[in-house]
C-alpha cells in the first residue's frame, strides 16, 4: 500500500530531527514543508514544494501523487499539535498515514524551564480575531495554573500580556522562548507587566503560569 510520510522534524534546530525523520526522509522521492523546515534538508537531491496557504489545493496535489510517489511532509515540533496533521486524517485513512513524532517548541520550553507539562493547558492562537481572544485568554488562564500558547505575528505575546492585564489579571509568571533550539535562542522571564512592552521575533511560543499553584 501506499503510504504517506508525516515526519515532525522538532522545534527548529537541526539537532533535534529525530532519527526516523530522517531516515524516512532519506527514502522519499518528494519532500513537503514549509521552507525553514526543506532547509533542514537541503542536502538531499529530491524534489521539494514548499506548503503554501491553500491547504486544500496541497491536500489534492498529494492525493494525486501519493501513489506514484513516496510522500513526506515535513512538520515542524510534533505532528499531533495544531498541525497539518488534522486535515491530511479528513482526507485519507489512517492506513494511508504513518506519523513520526517529535518534539515541540512548547514541549521544548518547558523542558528549558524545568517544569512538567502533563497538566498545562494548550491553545494555539494562530488566525484567533482579536475580538475574542482577549475573554477566552482571561478565563483560560484563571482556571489552569499552566497554560502553554502558540502565537502568531499578529497575537503576540506582548498582546496577550497586555489583555491579560485588560482583563484584571496581574499574578501571573510569563515564560516566552524565542527561537527555539537554534543557536541564537532567547529566553524571556517576568510578570505581565514586564512583559506587555516585550518585542520578540515571530519565532516564539509562551507559558503563563500561577506560581502560587505549582
Amino acid at each position: 500500500m501506499s503510504r504517506i510520510y508525516v515526519l515532525g522534524v522538532g522545534p527548529g534546530g537541526a539537532g533535534f530531527v529525530p532519527p526516523r525523520t530522517r531516515k524516512l526522509a532519506l527514502s522519499c522521492d518528494l519532500l513537503i514543508g514549509g521552507r525553514r523546515n526543506l532547509e533542514l534538508f537541503t542536502s538531499l537531491a529530491v524534489e521539494k514544494r514548499e506548503i503554501g496557504r491553500d491547504i486544500d489545493a496541497l491536500l489534492d496535489f498529494v492525493a494525486a501523487v501519493y501513489r506514484q510517489k513516496r510522500v513526506g511532509i515535513l512538520i515542524s515540533g510534533d505532528p499531533g499539535l495544531f498541525s497539518l496533521l488534522a486535515p491530511l486524517r479528513r482526507r485519507f485513512s489512517p492506513d494511508v498515514l504513518e506519523v513520526v513524532p517529535a518534539v515541540s517548541a512548547l514541549q521544548y520550553l518547558f523542558a528549558r524551564i524545568c517544569l512538567p507539562w502533563h497538566d498545562a493547558a494548550i491553545f494555539s492562537l494562530h488566525g484567533r480575531p482579536r475580538a475574542m481572544l482577549a475573554r477566552e485568554l482571561a478565563a483560560a488562564v484563571r482556571q489552569h495554573a499552566k497554560v502553554g500558547l502558540f502565537t502568531d505575528g499578529r497575537n503576540t505575546p506582548a498582546l496577550v500580556c497586555e489583555l491579560l492585564l485588560q482583563e484584571g489579571i496581574r499574578d501571573r509568571q510569563v515564560h516566552i522562548g524565542e527561537n527555539l533550539s537554534y543557536p541564537d535562542e532567547k529566553l524571556y522571564r517576568g510578570s505581565l507587566e514586564q512583559c506587555r512592552g516585550l518585542a520578540v521575533g515571530p519565532l516564539n511560543v509562551m507559558v503563563i503560569i500561577d506560581e502560587e499553584r505549582q
